[in-house]
């Protein structure tokens, strides 16, 4: 599913716009700039309730094309003392988006010794420094962090599981007889299993055992290690807004067809989904 979402020249994230009327889905932020700029306002109080440091990274896991954040700048841009501490890290794997994230912040690339070598770029929005990582664990340690995710988690790969006679199985893929892909259960436990039984323990004894599916997102908890991590050492905190069922999820996945990354050539087909091999 990483494969699918993510694959550097085919990604669902990677070589498109998604968003917007003309994409595949909506977020809060494309509605009104009054999403951007409460996030804008809770993000000076944690700044204020921390002392008003100096220097902060501001951090968004997953931008979107930029709304949310260009939202916040704008209506912050009054309090200089605030964007002045600021130093934006955006953290976005899709090299399209950036570009579009590049150009929604009003971005100006400057040549900081007027040698090339060294550059750094500035939203105009509020003239803050901004910068673009691939990982959360690229944006640079040592200052309080204030991080934001929006409708990020739900975009993270996910593995699912079902209940069988030996017990939780992965759902695979596998290619059948006639060369259609299928999904099949694991005939042995796979890595993601460990993630299966951190899972159970959080559910109660009586939840799990009314259910036949269980999906988890090892990307998710991992990830929420690293946030609590960082704030732990560095101070700061973080905002994490998603949507979803509150309780174990058991099948989230939606779609009618199933798109395969594979081979050398790493093209692309999309084909119907088939039973579930026992």
């Amino acid at each position: 599913m990483e494969e699918v979402l993510t694959n550097p020249k085919f990604g669902f994230y990677i070589s498109r716009d998604v968003f917007g009327t003309e994409g595949d889905f909506i977020t809060s932020p494309e509605v009104s700039q009054m999403f951007g700029e409460m996030v804008g306002v809770w993000a000076m109080c944690l700044w204020e309730q921390m002392g008003r440091p100096k220097q902060v990274n501001l951090v968004e896991l997953g931008p979107g094309r930029g709304t949310l954040m260009a939202d916040l700048l704008r209506g912050a841009s009054k309090f200089k003392s605030f964007t002045e501490s600021l130093h934006v890290h955006l953290v976005e794997c899709s090299p399209m988006l950036q570009k579009l994230q590049h150009h929604n912040l009003k971005c100006l690339d400057e040549d900081v010794n007027g040698d090339g070598v060294e550059k750094r770029t500035i939203s105009t929005l509020a003239g803050t420094l901004v910068s673009w990582h691939a990982l959360l664990e690229q944006v640079p340690s040592g200052l309080p962090s204030i991080i934001i995710a929006h409708e990020f988690y739900d975009a993270l790969p996910v593995h699912q599981f079902q209940r069988a006679s030996r017990g939780w199985c992965e759902k695979m893929v596998d290619v059948s007889e006639d060369s259609m892909f299928r999904f099949v259960l694991s005939p042995q436990p796979t890595p993601a299993t460990l993630y299966l039984m951190k899972r159970c323990k959080w559910a109660a004894p009586e939840e799990i055992e009314k259910l036949s599916h269980i999906e988890v997102c090892p990307k998710a908890m991992d990830l929420t290690h690293a946030i609590a991590d960082r704030i732990s050492c560095d101070g700061g905190g973080a905002l994490i807004i998603d949507y979803g069922l509150n309780g174990v999820v058991s099948d989230s996945l939606q779609v009618k067809t199933l798109t395969i990354v594979f081979g050398a050539s790493a093209s692309i087909m999309s084909v119907g989904l088939h039973g579930l091999s026992m």
